[in-house]
């Protein structure tokens, strides 16, 4: 079965000023790609928030040191996902709003090609075929990212939480075929 992508940003921070340090995307075959990101290859991209830190366990001198260039990431991206495309995250905005930063500082565009969506989009309608009632789908689908969570464990990490993505569609593709 050709499933949904999925794509997950680590920031520098959650502020206006915050630029992404980590991402990772899938396939249509549930495969993930990640890369850290060089956050001194753009002289603006100062911002940096020592929780946020804390909670990805990224240092800016693991991103300078194992980090690709933003022109890079940019190619790597637009290589593997499609013009038009789009990409399911589950940080919505904020990962689009940090595509469009990296996009804006490593692509002769100035833009990404492809489409960030919300990931409840694809995973709520599916829950629709299960749970008419709009409250007990919405309990429905916090149980089964509990479970989702649960199967892939670690947390704000790039690959993990594509990974969690992955596993919550499979988890609402099953209750829907078990029906």
């Amino acid at each position: 079965m050709i499933m949904p992508r999925f794509l997950d940003v680590e920031a520098s921070s959650l502020s206006i000023d915050s630029y992404p340090i980590e991402i990772a995307w899938s396939d249509h075959q549930g495969n993930i790609e990640s890369r850290l990101i060089n956050p001194y290859a753009v002289d603006g991209w100062r911002d940096w928030d020592y929780n946020a830190q804390q909670m990805h366990g990224l240092s800016r001198k693991q991103c300078r040191e194992e980090g690709i260039q933003p022109k890079q990431m940019c190619n790597l991206m637009s290589q593997s996902i499609k013009p038009g495309e789009i990409i399911y995250a589950d940080g919505g905005a904020f990962d689009e709003n940090w595509v469009d930063v990296l996009y804006s500082e490593g692509s002769a565009l100035g833009y990404a090609q492809f489409k960030v969506v919300h990931s409840d989009a694809i995973m709520l309608p599916i829950l629709t075929k299960i749970e008419f009632d709009e409250k007990k789908r919405w309990q429905l689908y916090e149980n089964l990212k509990l479970e989702a969570r649960r199967m892939v464990g670690t947390r704000h990490r790039a690959e993990p939480d594509v990974h969690y993505l992955i596993e919550l569609w499979r988890l609402c593709i099953s209750m829907s075929k078990a029906i």
